[in-house]
């Protein structure tokens, strides 16, 4: 449980530590230690799932350049019209970039 506290407090979380939320919350020992086990399990998923985007960015940036070069064509007109307003403005600060 310390550990898991100790990564929660390394990546900025403010929450309670989970050893306090045991005595403030009247919880037992072996449900603070599987919400510790839960916390590490679902960090561990939102890295993977991360790392994928990521790779997946990676291996397409190609396309990413290309929109930011040539940003008022058709080809790029088409590609913006199929995102949702969350995607479009990521492209917008992606390509500003490059």
């Amino acid at each position: 449980m310390r550990d898991a506290d100790a990564i929660r407090l390394a990546d900025g979380d403010t929450t309670p530590p989970l050893g306090q939320r045991r005595s403030g919350e009247n919880i037992t020992w072996n449900q603070a230690h599987e919400s510790a086990e839960q916390f590490l399990a679902q960090r561990q998923e939102i890295i993977n799932r991360t790392q994928q985007a990521l790779e997946q960015l990676a291996q397409h940036w190609t396309g990413v350049q290309k929109l930011g070069a040539h940003p008022n064509t058709p080809y790029s007109q088409e590609i913006l019209d199929g995102l949702s307003p969350h995607a479009r403005a990521l492209t917008a600060r992606l390509t500003t970039r490059v």
